[in-house]
């Protein structure tokens, strides 16, 4: 299972060398994660500086930015740019633009034939930002939900000009389908130092932990960041290299930051961990993202799914550590690693609505659902629509970007009553657990999503009447 871990080591007491006097503690945050921030990269150069990290050419990730929401002059000017460079039809807001996967492939075909671009609207889909239906017909799957126009934020990001929420992207959709098509059956990423590592810190903690003056205590901390040295990322499932791939790990080296206190969530409600904690033993705490959707609903006649529910969550788990290394999960969890989790799936919604970063995860989640979907419903069913364009890797290549692979332990202090803290990563799709979650739903029907009248038509946005 790919997860977030929390490593917590209770220390004693700092006293003073010179005059025997008792310090309070101080509490080692170790940061064991990246940020990539994510732009399109139209001509596949492996850029290094991509959005809000810089990744050297060993694969070393350092962050150089945070997500931030665009100031009213930023909106006005992405506007003006969306009005320039995208159809009249996308730049305008709509809660149930419906796209044609068929005529989006046809769409895709037609440019890569020509030799040409693909084009901003078809790269973004149309400008969706959420699947909240799915409509499978004989021939095509329709794909539905809220879209609007979109220009680049500071950090390259392609966002929403009114929400700030990212829009989708062809290559997700692809790499999704190519996983589906593959029987790849869970998609994610780890952040992870290495046993032997995890080995050496042990042992640097049984020889350093012995009362020490604060300043020490400080070197000390400093030292054992430098012990746990560089933290492995591993993506499985999807390419490394994959937008896919770097949304996933952004994800969750933004929730490690806000619960170190770090990065502030932007929620009063989302406090950081290191606020909830309470030393409390030696123990190892993981944290990692899993599926959150309400049963999704399917028509009379099995054509229309309809999607809901805030699509991610966050779950918690102890562990211990033994002298090797070695990981494995602890018979209870601490309230704090709990408490976190629970405040950061009541408020999952919000935090997405004011940062790209986890309404994107929410974007993945939906195209990995979409994809179990269309092979469990629409592959079998219909083979003389094989999806050739969006399955072969050599008439389309996505882009790709350098290849996420260490991150380097860091280290801040807040004083506290005693706790060594670092953090490793972890996001899951398994999007098999939602597909097979379902109710009826009588009063849906496929006929609300069809073009009214362009057939060859690969959007539009068609009154759908309340369910």
């Amino acid at each position: 299972m790919t997860r977030s871990t929390f490593v917590s080591v209770d220390e004693p007491p700092f006293k003073s060398e010179a005059n025997e006097m008792r310090f309070p503690s101080l509490m080692m945050l170790v940061l064991m994660a990246c940020s990539p921030c994510l732009a399109q990269n139209n001509n596949n150069n492996n850029n290094n500086n991509v959005g809000g990290i810089e990744i050297n050419a060993e694969g070393v990730i350092r962050s150089i930015a945070q997500p931030r929401r665009p100031s009213a002059s930023l909106q006005r000017k992405q506007a003006e740019l969306a009005a320039e460079t995208l159809p009249a039809d996308i730049v305008v807001s709509s809660p149930t633009r419906t796209l044609s996967l068929k005529q989006l492939e046809s769409q895709v075909s037609a440019a890569l034939q020509a030799q040409q671009e693909i084009p901003a609207e078809v790269f973004y889909l149309a400008g969706l930002q959420r699947i909240d239906h799915v409509i499978i017909s004989p021939d095509d799957v329709l794909i539905s939900g809220p879209a609007e126009g979109f220009a680049e934020d500071p950090d390259k990001r392609m966002v929403g000009i009114e929400t700030g929420r990212p829009p989708m992207q062809l290559d997700d959709l692809v790499i999704a389908l190519r996983a589906a098509e593959a029987g790849v059956r869970s998609i994610g990423c780890s952040i992870d130092p290495t046993p032997d590592n995890m080995a050496a810190l042990q042992n640097y903690i049984r020889q350093n932990s012995f009362p020490v003056s604060t300043g020490r205590a400080q070197q000390r901390f400093r030292a054992m960041g430098k012990v746990l040295g560089m933290q492995e990322v591993s993506v499985h499932g999807v390419p490394e290299n994959s937008h896919f791939a770097l949304a996933l790990v952004e994800a969750d080296f933004r929730m490690k930051r806000i619960s170190l206190g770090v990065e502030a969530s932007g929620l009063r409600e989302v406090r950081s961990h290191l606020s909830l904690l309470a030393p409390q033993g030696n123990s190892l705490q993981r944290w990692w993202f899993m599926p959150l959707y309400d049963p999704v609903q399917v028509s009379e006649d099995g054509s229309v799914f309809a999607l809901s529910g805030q699509r991610a969550q966050l779950m918690a788990q102890e562990e211990i550590s033994d002298n090797q290394g070695n990981r494995s999960d602890a018979a209870t969890t601490r309230q704090s690693t709990e408490r976190f989790a629970q405040l950061f799936t009541q408020h999952f919604q919000e935090l997405a609505d004011q940062s790209p970063v986890f309404a994107e995860l929410q974007s993945l989640y939906d195209m990995a659902v979409l994809a179990e979907l269309i092979k469990s419903e629409f592959w079998l069913r219909n083979p003389d629509w094989d999806m050739a364009t969006f399955l072969q890797a050599e008439g389309l290549p996505v882009n790709s970007y350098v290849e996420p692979k260490y991150v380097p332990s860091d280290s801040t202090f807040r004083k506290a009553r005693g706790s060594l803290i670092g953090l490793i990563g972890g996001v899951t799709i398994n999007p098999r657990s939602v597909t097979r979650n379902t109710e009826p739903a009588p009063r849906l029907f496929r006929e609300k999503f069809l073009a009214p009248s362009q057939e060859h038509k690969w959007y539009w946005s068609p009154e759908v009447a309340e369910q």
